[in-house]
């Protein structure tokens, strides 16, 4: 793999790292959380383990790469490197501020706009996504058993369970998702909202749902598991069905079904045209 072979980096050291991480966060958990406080808005939590963890996550990979950069989502400096990770400390930080048992680390090895290496700690299971561009994607649990991941062959939006997530401003802005998610309750077989996009995504590279669809996500948040998808055999979009960049907006990760991926770009984009105003654009 090209960062393998430019930079040194091996999965195993990054998922040690995840792991480090994770061992830390459910340590802290269970001590007791002080000093839980918001950020963009009252419901967008960061707690004393969110920016513990992303620096012991930054001194781990540190040593793996000492010439990569590091985008983290409390520290949130874009870097200037070629080679650079992006960094998740704890996706689901609302679930694990209220003891709910699902949320992840999740690391990400970039250059430029493409993700070469994914790692999605799922918590507290332990169970590990990763995947590496074109060597494919993997679930180990944590027996060490290892298996290869594949998407669904749903077709049909109506047989596809579907997951999403909304935004912090949805209390303020109409451009919350409550349309989208109207519209696809009905025309799915079910849509569930599991308060971590990592492990949502990282759920359609396995199968066990069909898409994702989320407007307003960063880029720290979804690196890891849109490679997990592609590596799967899945698709990943904006809503407009164009290429997904580091800073778009929205996101649609399907398992590549052409009719069905078409069908769901059609749901969003007419239901979309009925907003008053739209706060994410492509």
């Amino acid at each position: 793999m090209e960062a393998s072979t430019l930079l040194g980096v091996q999965v195993e050291g990054v998922i040690r790292v995840a792991q480090e991480a994770g061992r830390l966060v459910l340590e802290m958990q269970r001590r007791g959380l002080h000093g839980v406080r918001s950020k963009s808005s009252a419901i967008d939590l960061v707690t004393e383990a969110d920016v513990a963890a992303e620096a012991q996550i930054r001194a781990g990979l540190q040593e793996l790469a000492p010439a990569a950069g590091f985008w983290g989502e409390e520290s949130d400096t874009r870097p200037t490197q070629e080679f650079f990770w992006l960094v998740d400390p704890i996706d689901g930080t609302t679930n694990y501020a209220n003891s709910i048992p699902l949320f992840a680390v999740n690391i990400a090895l970039n250059r430029g706009e493409e993700t070469l290496l994914g790692v999605t700690l799922e918590l507290p299971s332990g169970r590990i996504f990763w995947a590496e561009r074109g060597r494919g994607a993997f679930l180990r649990t944590p027996d060490g058993q290892e298996q290869r991941l594949g998407v669904n062959q749903v077709e049909r939006l109506e047989q596809a369970v579907l997951t999403t997530g909304f935004p912090y401003s949805r209390a303020h802005h109409p451009d919350n998702n409550s349309r989208e998610f109207t519209a696809f309750i009905v025309q799915s077989a079910g849509v569930r909202c599991m308060g971590s996009a990592a492990l949502e995504l990282a759920y359609v590279a396995a199968g066990y749902t069909t898409a994702h669809w989320e407007a307003g996500p960063k880029a720290w948040d979804v690196a890891p598991g849109l490679l997990l998808i592609q590596e799967a055999g899945g698709r990943v979009t904006t809503y407009s069905g164009g290429p997904r960049r580091l800073d778009s907006r929205t996101i649609l990760a399907s398992n590549g079904q052409p009719a069905l991926h078409q069908a769901l770009l059609a749901t969003l984009q007419e239901v979309r045209q009925t907003l008053p105003e739209r706060l994410f654009q492509e």
